[in-house]
């Protein structure tokens, strides 16, 4: 009875390690991964910028702040701009103001709490906690929000986890300030 009990179990064992490996090894899925508040410093390569950014899990890609768009022989039609240089005006955390060129990767169609719009990507590349990648990101207006630079999904996968109770390493806590 006793061997038959631990034969068992171990078929038991095996089967969840067979048909649940993401729930027998998640504690080692997690492990390589750093943590990250909703708040993290992050610097940006080609613009030789550092950002004060939002770390969104709801968003799917990173938006930068940009304006003063002026694309080399573009058109009305953003789709027929994919592969055209683009020039535009950022603006840093600290205050400082500067323009980058960069060619227009692909255009993405953003779904917004007043509807759809159109925003050029770019190819930039992003490092925090000394993790970097080149990833698309967007081009958006964000002079009226409190965070020039938002990281979304796409930057975050594979490398992070998000802690929300985190607090950013040399900011003071604002109360009641969101995005």
């Amino acid at each position: 009875m006793f061997i038959r009990s631990i034969v068992h179990f171990i078929a038991m064992v095996m089967l969840l390690h067979l048909f649940l490996p993401g729930f027998v090894g998640a504690d080692s899925l997690c492990m390589d991964k750093r943590i990250i508040g909703q708040e993290s410093w992050v610097y940006i390569e080609e613009l030789n910028l550092e950002y004060l950014a939002r770390v969104d899990t709801g968003a799917t890609s990173t938006s930068i702040h940009a304006t003063d768009f002026i694309i080399s022989d573009g058109t009305d039609n953003p789709q027929e701009n994919i592969g055209k240089i683009i020039n535009f005006l950022t603006l840093s955390t600290a205050g400082e103001y500067k323009s980058l060129e960069a060619e227009i990767a692909k255009v993405q169609t953003v779904f917004t709490a007043r509807g759809s719009e159109k925003r050029y990507m770019v190819w930039l590349t992003v490092t925090a906690n000394g993790i970097s990648k080149k990833i698309l990101v967007n081009l958006r207006d964000r002079s009226r929000m409190k965070y020039k630079l938002l990281m979304g999904r796409d930057w975050l996968a594979q490398d992070f986890l998000v802690d929300v109770d985190m607090p950013v390493e040399g900011m003071e806590a604002e109360e009641g300030e969101e995005e």
